[in-house]
């Protein structure tokens, strides 16, 4: 927790800010610590509390937007740089969480920005599709064949890690695709069908046929990826499809992608750099005319080589 607690006024719509650490006051009379409750009411009886205010409980997120100068952000050797104007602002609570129904612009986003912090020169991945047989489970239910084919994963390959990616077919079966790194295409390709088989085939024997590519117009489930481009491929193909699937609309999903030993998944360094307003104006407007966007906002992510542009960015920067 923090060293200041935040407290809503209703009546003024203003977050006050209070000096103390509520974690670490103590109760000297029990000798031990004050739970955010006890201390709202030892604040009640006091008369200090606000009127009609709340402090949030220690369980409850708080996002706590903090001043921040003109910046850089790029991954060091991969594809993403964030130029953005700063901001300042105050801290602005979270909203109540959602039974998670569908694949949100921010997720999609959040998936973006991650294939694009993979460094470009990385070794390639495999792309692996784990398909069900005609009987199939809801989407959310499905996850726990996930959780169990990663477990095995990585019990067979301890150095194995990705990113996985749910999506509907057409008939409302889910499906999973993922970009493995750190394992051997030929291993996978033995491996992947067989285990997959165990958790989701249901003794369909056509299932497991399907998966090592024998069947009549099937291919094998794993696949290595040729080059960089084809992870953008892979990106570009899965992020745009739509999920108005029937049936798929009012189910509770559950997450649409997440990552695998994300450890060990070749992310480029993460770097921040301040710069000065007129620098970061500079770069945003060679952003918008490389992506052909005319977008007028605080922030600007281009998804490109962030290697050659943060040094030929530089290079201006010190002439």
């Amino acid at each position: 927790m923090s060293n200041s607690n935040y407290t809503v006024n209703f009546d003024t719509g203003e977050i006050a800010t209070e000096s103390a650490e509520v974690s670490c006051k103590q109760d000297t009379a029990r000798g031990g610590v004050l739970s955010i409750h006890d201390y709202v009411k030892s604040l009640e009886s006091d008369g200090t509390l606000l009127s009609k205010s709340y402090i949030r409980p220690e369980s409850e997120k708080l996002r706590c937007k903090t001043d921040k100068k003109p910046f850089l952000m790029w991954r060091v050797g991969a594809s993403f740089l964030k130029a953005s104007q700063g901001s300042t602002g105050q801290p602005v609570p979270f909203g109540k969480k959602k039974p998670i129904k569908g694949f949100s612009a921010d997720s999609r986003r959040g998936l973006m920005f991650a294939i694009s912090g993979v460094r470009r020169d990385a070794p390639l991945p495999c792309f692996v599709t784990l398909t069900y047989p005609s009987a199939f489970p809801d989407p959310f239910s499905s996850k726990r064949h996930l959780k169990m084919f990663i477990q095995r994963l990585l019990r067979a390959f301890p150095d194995a890690c990705g990113i996985w990616k749910l999506e509907p077919q057409d008939r409302g079966a889910p499906h999973y695709h993922l970009l493995i790194w750190g394992v051997d295409d030929a291993e996978l390709k033995k491996w992947v069908p067989f285990a997959w088989h165990k958790i989701a085939g249901n003794g369909d024997q056509n299932h497991l046929f399907f998966h090592l590519g024998i069947l009549h117009e099937s291919k094998p489930c794993v696949s290595l990826v040729r080059s960089f481009r084809g992870v953008w491929a892979y990106a570009s193909k899965y992020l745009g499809k739509t999920f108005s699937v029937a049936g798929w609309d009012d189910l509770h999903t559950g997450r649409f992608w997440g990552f695998v030993n994300k450890e060990k998944i070749p992310f480029g360094e993460l770097v921040e750099c301040e710069l000065s307003r007129s620098h970061v104006f500079h770069v945003m407007r060679y952003q918008r005319r490389f992506s052909k966007r005319r977008l007028r906002a605080s922030g600007f992510t281009l998804f490109c080589d962030s290697q050659q542009w943060v040094n030929n960015i530089f290079s201006e920067v010190q002439q």
